[in-house]
């Protein structure tokens, strides 16, 4: 079966500062250019039509402590860039982001939709950013929002299977058939529990600013080895 999906976690970003003697910005940004990195040489596989990275976790937003103010800046200039450059536009390439968006700071949820406006009508290759997500968080707020729906008469509870259930979550996403996570550990930590239930887990020992275009063709020819059943 053809690699369609790819999702990155990008760990490690602070022990690489830790270890590299480089400070959290210098960091961050260093992994923030990574996944423009990768953008670019996901272009090498054609099958490929979705990557979906998560950049900020809920429980990373909801510290509100000085590292986040440095992640909302990178964010603020990353997302200008996005917009102004062209790259998209140039590639084809449809930009969404999911999460509790609502928690981002105001200006920077609005550059959030002026760079999903920008590039909704794109069809080649979609690119999804996870902002202020948990897997949990997600699921919690979809059964809200059912349950609302279903007080409310807008939908039959005894029609509700796992695809009406898929309406409800934070955007629609392939689901991955690939997960790659950096930085060595050994888990998804809540990453797409829904969508996850087929993926292929690859873990990467290098933390995300090391992460090189060797690592990624390393994850996905391992990939291609598999067996895949999906429970059959």
């Amino acid at each position: 079966m053809n690699l369609e999906s790819i999702a990155f976690i990008p760990d490690g970003n602070r022990r690489f500062a830790r270890q590299s003697g480089v400070n959290f910005l210098k960091a961050y940004q260093m992994g923030t250019n990574k996944a423009w990195q990768v953008m670019d040489w996901l272009e090498e596989y054609k099958t490929v039509k979705t990557g979906t990275f998560w950049m900020l976790s809920l429980e990373n937003i909801q510290k509100r402590s000085a590292e986040l103010g440095l992640l909302f800046k990178i964010f603020d200039r990353e997302l200008d860039k996005a917009t102004k450059s062209g790259y998209f536009e140039s590639n084809e390439i449809r930009l969404k982001f999911f999460g509790r968006l609502e928690l981002l700071p105001e200006k920077l949820l609005g550059k959030v939709r002026q760079a999903e406006e920008l590039t909704e009508n794109f069809k080649k290759r979609t690119i999804n950013l996870a902002l202020g997500y948990s897997g949990r968080a997600e699921i919690v707020d979809a059964a809200k929002k059912l349950a609302l729906d279903a007080k409310e008469g807008r939908i039959d509870i005894n029609a509700i299977d796992e695809k009406k259930f898929e309406n409800y979550l934070y955007a629609k996403l392939d689901d991955p058939d690939l997960i790659i996570r950096t930085g060595g550990a050994k888990r998804t930590s809540g990453f797409l529990p829904y969508q996850s239930d087929y993926s292929e887990l690859y873990f990467c020992q290098h933390y995300w600013p090391e992460f090189s275009k060797e690592d990624l063709g390393e994850a996905v020819a391992d990939f291609e080895l598999r067996q895949r059943n999906f429970g059959k």
